[in-house]
């Protein structure tokens, strides 16, 4: 995951409308957009009649999809079902971007999250204005008495602004929250890696020994924890010995695999989760906004 507390690095700026910041998340962003569109031409090309391999995965997959959106908006909103699939895969590529360790995750800023809620406000609004007209739509906000007008406009404009802090929040404190500890573990190892360094080659070599001494303990008594603590003891001991020796130095052992920990977590599992919880508030505020043709209250003569 590669998130910056100080935001998004600015590659170049394109000098035009005053100045135009292509960003970590721009091109983040563009790659997702190729890399979706360069997926659907491969999927689409070379159909057939009765699927079969690849084909097959993908036809469950649009049907799951289908089945999802007919369930939660409606089977008269189905057509909906391409812009709730655009949003969940843009989603969760976005995320996993980020585990290239050299691009930005693009749900992890700000801009990025609350362009996706407005968008969403403007069809819900577009569909209410459609449905209702412009003035029936005006008279929502004052229902259902006139004192509430300034609650539904504060309402209508939380709606967005809380759908995007939430994925943004959830994405970028992860990655936040991984760098820090990242940070922490490699100032920590530096410490106990030096402090070793400094007791000369004669300790780092009795901390190998000791390693292997405890592995061939677990070996023969077959407990995992004489293994874990050997491995220990030979690790800080060879890699104590390389810094003492002016090899490796600097080298941050104890913070190995723990950003990949991290990761399975804040940009597997966290953006999954947001992803469906961002595709699933988008299809009920827009279900609210279509209304199926028995819900439409006919409009008095």
């Amino acid at each position: 995951m590669n998130v910056s507390v100080d935001g998004a690095f600015v590659y170049f700026t394109i000098p035009i409308f005053g100045g135009i910041p292509i960003t970590q998340t721009t091109v983040s962003s563009f790659l997702v957009t190729a890399g979706l569109m360069i997926l659907c031409l491969y999927v689409n090309r070379n159909l057939k009649k009765r699927p079969e391999g690849f084909q097959v995965i993908v036809e469950e997959l649009v049907k799951m999809l289908y089945d999802l959106v007919g369930s939660a908006m409606g089977q008269h909103n189905l057509h909906w079902a391409p812009f709730i699939g655009t949003i969940f895969l843009s989603s969760i590529c976005g995320s996993l971007i980020g585990l290239t360790g050299f691009l930005r995750s693009v749900t992890a800023d700000l801009s990025c999250t609350l362009v996706w809620s407005i968008m969403v406000s403007v069809i819900i609004w577009y569909n209410n204005i459609k449905n209702n007209g412009f003035v029936g739509w005006l008279k929502g906000f004052t229902e259902p008495v006139a004192v509430m007008t300034p609650m539904n406009i504060v309402s209508e404009i939380a709606q967005p602004v809380s759908m995007a802090f939430r994925h943004f929040g959830n994405v970028a404190g992860g990655g936040v929250i991984t760098s820090i500890i990242y940070t922490a573990f490699s100032l920590a190892s530096a410490a106990l890696l030096g402090a070793i360094a400094n007791t000369g080659w004669i300790m780092c070599a009795v901390l190998m020994a000791a390693g292997v001494a405890l592995w061939i303990l677990g070996m023969n008594s077959k407990k995992l924890l004489h293994k874990i603590l050997g491995a220990i003891c030979f690790v800080l001991g060879l890699f104590g010995l390389l810094q003492a020796l002016d090899i490796l130095s600097g080298v941050p052992i104890l913070a190995f695999g723990i950003p990949a920990v991290l990761s399975i977590y804040f940009d597997l599992f966290s953006g999954f989760v947001q992803a469906l919880v961002f595709s699933l508030l988008t299809m009920v505020y827009v279900a609210g906004s279509c209304p199926g043709p028995e819900e439409v209250q006919p409009e008095a003569a």
